[in-house]
Order: structure tokens, then sequence, then C-alpha cells
């Protein structure tokens, strides 16, 4: 009788762990599933790190090229900017001597005038 019972309880015992095992094989599964989930998940992020390196790679030489073109560009406006300079001076210069010499002709024509009206 006490044979029996220690069987029974055996049973019962290996049943609960026949029951416990299918609740964990089940729980390894998913935790399988999701370790493969995980890793497709890790090896796409590594695809777009390498992707965002490459595109940062190709932002700076580009953006090296940029500047290279706009030094370019900004010596060649200083030296027109120079060039506009000395022109603007050179006309400021001619206006100068234009102006004195209207002045001058204005001058004589006053004093002609002048002489004009005393002479007659």
């Amino acid at each position: 009788m006490i044979g029996t019972v220690i069987e029974l309880l055996v049973a019962l015992l290996l049943i609960a762990t026949c029951g416990y095992c299918f609740v964990l094989n089940r729980r390894l599964v998913a935790l399988r599933q999701g370790q493969d989930e995980l890793l497709k998940m890790i090896s796409k992020f590594d695809e777009a790190s390498q992707r965002a390196e490459q595109n940062l790679a190709t932002i700076k030489t580009n953006g090296m090229a940029a500047g290279r073109d706009l030094g370019d560009v900004t010596a060649r406006a200083k030296t027109l900017v120079d060039e506009l300079s000395v022109m603007v001076s050179a006309g400021d210069n001619i206006a100068m001597r234009i102006e004195g010499v209207v002045n001058d002709v204005r001058r004589i024509g006053a004093q002609t005038q002048t002489a004009g009206k005393r002479m007659q």
C-alpha cells in the first residue's frame, strides 16, 4: 500500500515534471525566435551604420570640394573688388579734373561776360 502511494506520488511528480518541461520548451523556443529577430535587427543596424559612414565620407568629400571651389571664387571676387576699387579711384580723379575744368570754364565765362559789360 505504501509502495503504491509512493509510486502514485512519483508518477504525479513525473507528470508535473513533464508539464514543466513542456512549458520550459515553449519558452526556450520563444527565446530562440527572439534571439533570431534580435540578430536580424543587429544585422540591419550594422548595415545602416555602414551606409551612414559611407554617406558621411561622401558628404565630407563634397564639403571639402565645395570649400575649395568657394575659396577660388572668393579669391577671384577679391581680385575683382581690388580692380574695381582702382577703377573707381581713377574715375574719381577724372571726375575731379573734369569738375575743375568746368569750374575754370565757368569762371572764364563769367569774367568774359563781366569784361564785355564793362566795355559796353
